[in-house]
This record gives structure tokens, C-alpha cells and sequence, in this order.
């Protein structure tokens, strides 16, 4: 099946989640991590799912008991390292979602505080 996103395989998921991982606020749960990642015709969610599996193994990511994750110092190294192998039109749609996501979740902590 022929993609037509700008994200090619798996190598490439990886640097969208790491690039992602690196912006966010805070630690995020799945679905969250899942609709920021999903920003690209080319990401398919088995895929997705491999691949954030992989670099929990790898130790680039962490996952918490309450299902959160966060990058590690090796995650947020690497991901500034290979951020310019994404696509800038990818780049800059990420980067949109996630400073939606941002905002969001700080108008969710000054209302719970």
C-alpha cells in the first residue's frame, strides 16, 4: 500500500516521537502521544506502536506505573541530533499540534491549581 505522507518508515517514526517527546510539557499518556504522532499520512499506528515500544526498550523514553511518558537525557540528546531529518512541513505541523497541546494542559494545571 502506497504512503503519501512525508514519514517513510520506521527510523523516521521514531525521530517524529523523540522530536514530539522532547516539546511537550510534561509527561503524556498514550492517546495523547498517539493523536500528536498520528500528524502524518505516512504513520501508520502499528508502527507507531512498534516503534514507541522500541524506544522504551532503548531507554530513549520512560513509561511510568501511571501509564505517562517522558524522554530520558539519551532520548532528548538524540532527538536534537536527528530533529532535521524530519520533514519541515512534519516539523511545523508538530509543532502547531503541539503547542495546542501545550496551552492546553497548562489551562488544566492553573484550573486544578
Amino acid at each position: 500500500m502506497p504512503r503519501f505522507g512525508f514519514i517513510h518508515d520506521k527510523l523516521d517514526i521514531k525521530f517524529l516521537i523523540l522530536y514530539i517527546m522532547a516539546r511537550v510539557a510534561a509527561p503524556i499518556d498514550l492517546p495523547t502521544l498517539t493523536d500528536l504522532t498520528l500528524c502524518d499520512e505516512g504513520v501508520d499506528y502499528f508502527d507507531f506502536a512498534e516503534c514507541l515500544s522500541d524506544l522504551v526498550r532503548t531507554e530513549h523514553l520512560t513509561l511510568s506505573a501511571d501509564g505517562l511518558y517522558a524522554i530520558t537525557d539519551k532520548g532528548m540528546k538524540n532527538s536534537q541530533i536527528c530533529e532535521s531529518s524530519l520533514p519541515l512541513s512534519v516539523r511545523q505541523r508538530s509543532d502547531r499540534n503541539i503547542a495546542a497541546y501545550n496551552k492546553a494542559a497548562l489551562r488544566r494545571a492553573q484550573v486544578q491549581s
